[in-house]
């Protein structure tokens, strides 16, 4: 694995301080070469600490009840939008697989995960996939589908720069990512995306891009300074 790709990534693992989840955790550095970090439950007030690069924050199911686990998504969606999130230790029917209409929540391992299938989706993750049963993405689809709205010619909503962000947002390109290919701050970035998504009347990127699909006649906008 490229070392350069695995010191950009990190993986911060919330569960308890414990013989198993320290083995856990040093399984997953020895086959991914991703650091990782165990923070324990009581510390999940901490401040998220910096980080030019991808993170995966992987969330022990065992560890707190809903309430807390709904705490801590509301605190790493604060922080910074670009983390993703998985839970293991979880059960068919906990009450973590309704979460996974958080748009950073991005997989659900089980109890009966094997560490070699829990470090592959780990790495989907990172790499961009949803790693979710069949069974759980054919009930929220159930659940969520709506008819379809008329498409509009609402282009005209965003300015030059929204439209390129938005553009880069849609092939999942990161706000450091984004400041990085328009020369531009980070601070810039994340103003101009909380401006579209008031104007489109969204909440989050996923939600955003779908708009985009529905309004813009191509996705793929040019996207130089």
């Amino acid at each position: 694995m490229d070392s350069t790709t695995s010191t950009s990534r990190r993986i911060i693992l919330f569960g308890q301080q414990n013989l198993q989840n320290s083995i856990l955790i040093g399984f997953i550095h020895q086959r991914t070469t991703i650091d990782c970090q165990l923070i324990s439950t009581s510390e999940w007030k901490d401040e998220w600490s910096e980080f030019d690069g991808q993170t995966l924050a992987l969330i022990d199911s065992d560890s707190a009840r809903s309430e807390r686990q709904q705490e801590l998504l509301e605190q790493i969606f604060a922080q910074n939008t670009d983390i993703q999130v998985a839970f293991f230790n979880t059960n068919n029917t906990s009450s973590v697989e309704r979460l996974i209409a958080w748009p950073m929540v991005n997989g659900i391992f089980y109890k009966e995960t094997s560490q070699q299938q829990l470090v592959k989706g780990i790495m989907g993750i990172f790499e961009g996939e949803f790693w979710l049963s069949r069974r759980l993405i054919a009930q929220y689809l159930e659940r969520t589908r709506i008819k379809p709205r008329k498409v509009t010619h609402n282009a005209s909503l965003l300015t030059r720069r929204e439209k390129q962000i938005l553009s880069l947002t849609a092939t999942g390109a990161t706000n450091t990512e984004i400041a990085k290919n328009l020369n531009v701050s980070m601070h810039t970035v994340k103003t101009h995306i909380y401006n579209l998504f008031k104007k489109i009347d969204v909440s989050n990127r996923i939600q955003a891009v779908n708009w985009a699909k529905d309004n813009l006649e191509d996705i793929v906008l040019e996207t130089a300074v």
